[in-house]
């Protein structure tokens, strides 16, 4: 049975799930039909959308791989994140490649923070406002109800890419890792595309459109938005029971799941960040946005000027 070789571990609302399309259509990819596994984050075990109980478990969702896929992979962004998860994945593979994708992270918060509202782990509609909700989250008020994982919901936290970058790079020698900048794949997708296959020893197979995806939405039905993404006590219980029939009906089950995720989205127009609050949070992020500029090497004051 094949073997994941490369992982893409973060970081989310930066083009992960793009990545995700583009590379699973290549003849020579293998990714699962189920994104976000989050096998190795054990300490996030409320986003797992399957419970492995071992590694031959989760080596089953890569079974359809053949000998033509050269890159067997998987995508789950919240890796970057968990104090877990690359020293697992170190241990289930020393040589396994990463790949990150990475933004301005004034532009990554209000982005979490449409995504969040849409899987309705926050219900502050307003950014500002949630920003400032940090600190008193932090101490366990004012969680939502229906947040299984609250560390999702502090955006500060969660845009320092430096921060994160350098605790990759303490775990994986940095050829072994490639950092993809989401202004560069929004500006010539084919390029940075053609990079990342490069990158994998995958042979180019001339692809030439690359359409948006994974846009901005709200639910059509806020009902329905409920019943697919219930409590965290629920959630638990559901989860548990599905295991009881084993992995390959907690696949069904997730693919279900994604399927009436689909349904229930609509597209809408991104908004625009208030002035003043991107100058706030470019000053909370100026010294992270350095350190990720001396990492990997590029010049990132752009991600700081007056827009």
């Amino acid at each position: 049975m094949k073997r994941p070789n490369f992982i893409i571990a973060g970081a989310p609302r930066c083009g992960t799930t793009a990545l995700y399309t583009y590379l699973g259509e290549h003849p020579n990819i293998f990714l699962p039909k189920i994104k976000e596994l989050h096998y190795f984050a054990l300490d996030f075990p409320d986003v797992q959308k399957i419970i492995f109980k071992s590694v031959e478990e989760y080596l089953t969702v890569f079974a359809d791989a053949g000998d033509r896929h050269l890159a067997v992979g998987e995508v789950s962004p919240l890796y970057y994140y968990s104090k877990v998860a690359l020293k697992n994945i170190r241990e289930f593979d020393p040589a396994i490649k990463i790949i990150l994708i990475l933004r301005n992270p004034v532009d990554f918060v209000q982005s979490v923070h449409q995504l969040n509202l849409g899987l309705l782990r926050e219900d502050e509609p307003d950014l500002a406002k949630a920003w400032e909700l940090q600190e008193t989250r932090k101490q366990g008020k004012m969680i939502p109800k229906i947040c299984r994982e609250q560390a999702l919901i502090q955006y500060g936290e969660m845009g320092l890419f430096g921060k994160y970058v350098e605790k990759v790079f303490e775990v994986f020698p940095k050829e072994q890792v490639l950092v993809v900048l989401f202004d560069d794949f929004a500006a010539n997708p084919k390029a940075v595309y053609e990079t990342i296959l490069s990158f994998l020893n995958v042979p180019s197979d001339g692809r030439q459109e690359f359409l948006p995806v994974n846009a901005s939405y709200e639910h059509k039905s806020k009902h329905l938005a409920r019943i697919i993404h219930p409590p965290q006590s629920i959630y638990k219980l559901f989860m548990r029971i599905i295991s009881l029939f084993g992995v390959n009906s907690m696949k069904k089950v997730s693919l279900i799941y994604n399927k009436i995720e689909m349904f229930n989205a609509r597209r809408i127009p991104r908004s625009s960040i208030d002035p003043i609050l991107r100058r706030k949070l470019q000053s909370y992020f100026r010294e992270d946005i350095q350190k990720l500029a001396n990492l990997i090497n590029r010049d990132l004051s752009i991600w700081l000027a007056d827009q």
